[in-house]
């Protein structure tokens, strides 16, 4: 038998050789980014650092099937490294438009005014304001005239870029540098670096790109097209909406990637311009992919604003003027798989709230087989829904059980479209988006949303008591699978929770108990399912059936999500950051408040923001929710996420 090896031959030493998991790792990461290939002599040696530069090298944006957490930090300063873009092998024209000095009459550091011919296009990344001076043009399916005012546009590598097209000859704009603090986020994760106009060429925030040749980090870029059949089908629906008395309720209906999103924004952007009420309702039904707030949450809200941005960039709120939040629900997660009709009691609980006089899109979810393709179906009928676009390809079978329902239901179909490649992973769209929605709050001036470069361990959290006479916090609701009661303090520290507001003083369990069993005194009042863990943290407990309850959407909605950051057991107080406003999270404190914990996404993004902008002086005892761990290899050490143990692998709750 051969002789064992040592951990130091088989895993290699950190200190100078790369391990043969690690080199192969190496290998696959260079081929996923185009980077540089590694030849033998470079690998081995490491003289250098090479392998270590590499191995902390700052997203760069191309990756598109690598995740984030294989560049996590440790504890020590992140390296940067320099590398060298590489050109994209095929080139896509982006502007019909050329400057010049007849159609360009303002050219500074913070503002460009220009001229463009009928149909001529122009296309821009980055963050900016755009205003017309005279003419008329068209932006991401929206109107812009003069009268429009200025209208904020984001413009990131991750989607595809919006083109400012001309629709009336000698049309005059001007577009101006915008700080939003958005792009400040790049300093606390690299999910956002490297996705906005280079600054290294200008001090604008945007940059004009003729073709993707002009971008100065040479990413493969995408630009937004509304084809022909799409285009039908938009002014389709918004003449019906001009015409018809009773408004319509639009769904669009295809599986993942498939277009949706960016269907119901050109959607939204062609009812505020061809209607006269210039707004719409969106029924967020998309807990994976939401537009218009975090993961995990279902809303209802009113748009009263052009869309020109991703979902990330444009969180509604209920002090929002643009998009105001009606009313919303949490799952606590990404998918109905594991409470299908909680999900559905939450969607048509938001369907009440629904104005008739306003066109409604409903935003579903890329879930078109199985129980995704019962729920679609369900919820075509039981909302009403009068339009159904069908992004192709869908099964035959799902269209016909789509049109069986109702008579009055049109079906509208737009062909297959040639699928272009993401540049970050659903996952990672989630957590830029979870991040950006921490981060975010809105300007009470101009009404304008402003993000904050703070890191979250840098932020002063909402000390709430959820023990004694009057607590702030009358119990906590684990979806899913629960957490057994001994370490529920272990599982709520660094997690996300919704923060729910009963309506009433009474929320019925479901599913409802038989009268008949005598269970309980009056199963309808929410104490009677309430127990204490030995930190006295109120929980609620499963019924005799060992089904979690579900507060139900009918008498509770979900104001804001948080971060649970530090749970003081001596005091009886939990620590709680949000974006939620000084007023309203004040407010809580007359409300019953029930914290929901589920499977949201871990916050990864908020145990690392600390580490990447390089504040050292946060230590190991002050992050409870990772923990270091060695490791061999060009990784070194890392921060790892730590897993207490859940009910079933412990016992049954008590």
């Amino acid at each position: 038998m051969a002789q064992k090896r040592k951990a130091r031959e088989a895993f290699g030493d950190s200190k100078g050789q790369l391990s043969a998991f690690a080199a192969a790792k190496l290998a696959r990461q260079s081929a996923v980014t185009s980077s540089p290939v590694l030849s033998e002599v470079d690998v081995v040696p490491d003289r250098d650092g090479l392998a270590t530069a590499v191995a902390t090298e700052p997203y760069d944006g191309r990756h598109s099937r690598a995740s984030t957490p294989a560049a996590s930090p440790s504890n020590e300063e992140i390296a940067e490294v320099t590398v060298t873009p590489r050109k994209p092998a095929v080139t896509t024209r982006c502007s019909t438009w050329q400057p010049d000095q007849q159609n360009v009459s303002r050219d500074e550091d913070g503002c460009l005014e220009l001229a463009l011919q009928h149909d001529e296009t122009a296309t821009f990344i980055g963050e900016y304001d755009v205003e017309v001076l005279s003419g008329i043009v068209t932006i991401y399916g929206t109107v812009l005239q003069p009268n429009s005012g200025l209208q904020r546009v984001y413009a990131p590598s991750t989607h595809a870029l919006p083109q400012i097209q001309a629709r009336q000859p000698n049309t005059a704009l001007r577009l101006s540098s915008a700080t939003s603090g958005l792009r400040k986020l790049e300093k606390l994760s690299p999910l956002f670096r490297n996705i906005w106009a280079s600054q290294s060429t200008s001090r604008r925030s945007f940059t004009f790109l003729a073709t993707t040749d002009d971008d100065a980090s040479h990413r493969s870029l995408n630009v937004l097209e509304i084809d022909r059949d799409a285009d039908a089908v938009l002014r389709t629906l918004s003449a019906k909406t001009s015409v018809e008395l009773r408004k319509p309720r639009i769904m669009a209906v295809g599986a993942k990637s498939s277009g949706k999103s960016t269907f119901n924004r050109v959607m939204c952007n062609h009812l505020y311009s061809w209607t006269q009420a210039k707004k719409c309702l969106y029924l967020d039904l998309d807990p994976g992919q939401p537009e218009f707030g975090p993961p995990g949450r279902l809303s209802l809200v009113e748009v009263a604003a052009p869309v020109l941005s991703p979902p990330f960039a444009h969180p509604a709120s209920t002090r929002s003027r643009s998009f105001r939040m009606v009313r919303s629900h949490t799952i606590a997660a990404t998918t109905f798989r594991d409470d299908s009709e909680h999900y559905k009691a939450c969607a048509l609980d938001l369907a009440r709230y629904v104005d008739k006089q306003y066109p409604l899109i409903v935003n579903s979810c890329g879930w078109v087989s199985g129980l995704g393709a019962a729920m679609l179906t369900d919820l075509a009928h039981d909302l009403s829904i009068s339009d159904i676009v069908v992004l192709e390809p869908l099964d035959s079978r799902l269209i016909e059980a789509l049109r069986s329902p109702s008579s009055d239901l049109v079906l509208h179909r737009i062909p297959r479209r040639t699928p272009r490649p993401s540049f970050r992973t659903p996952a990672e769209s989630r957590a830029m988006q979870m991040m950006a929605y921490f981060h975010h709050k809105p300007s009470p001036v101009d009404g304008n949303l402003r993000w904050s470069s703070k890191a979250i361990s840098k932020m002063r959290p909402w000390v709430v008591s959820y023990a004694g006479p009057d607590p702030g916090v009358s119990a906590v609701a684990s979806y899913g699978q629960g957490p057994n009661p001994e370490f529920l303090a272990e599982v709520l520290d660094g997690s996300i929770v919704a923060i729910v507001v009963l309506n009433e003083p009474k929320a019925q369990q479901r599913p409802p108990s038989p009268s008949a069993t005598g269970e309980e005194k009056d199963p309808d009042n929410l104490a009677n399912h309430i127990a204490r863990t030995s930190e006295s943290l109120p929980y609620l407990k499963p019924n005799n059936h060992g089904i979690n309850l579900t507060v139900p959407p009918q008498t509770s909605r979900c104001l804001a999500l948080a971060l649970i950051r530090g749970i003081d057991t001596v005091r009886k107080q939990i620590h709680l950051v949000t974006p939620l406003p000084e007023s309203e999270a004040a407010a809580l404190m007359q409300q019953k408040v029930v914290l929901v914990r589920g499977v949201f996404d871990p916050p990864e993004w908020a145990y690392y923001e600390d580490l990447y902008k390089g504040d050292g002086s946060i230590d190991a005892g002050e992050r409870p929710w990772i923990s270091k761990k060695g490791m061999v290899g060009i990784e070194g050490a890392v921060w790892r996420l730590r897993h207490p143990p859940m009910a079933a692998a412990v016992g049954a709750n008590r």
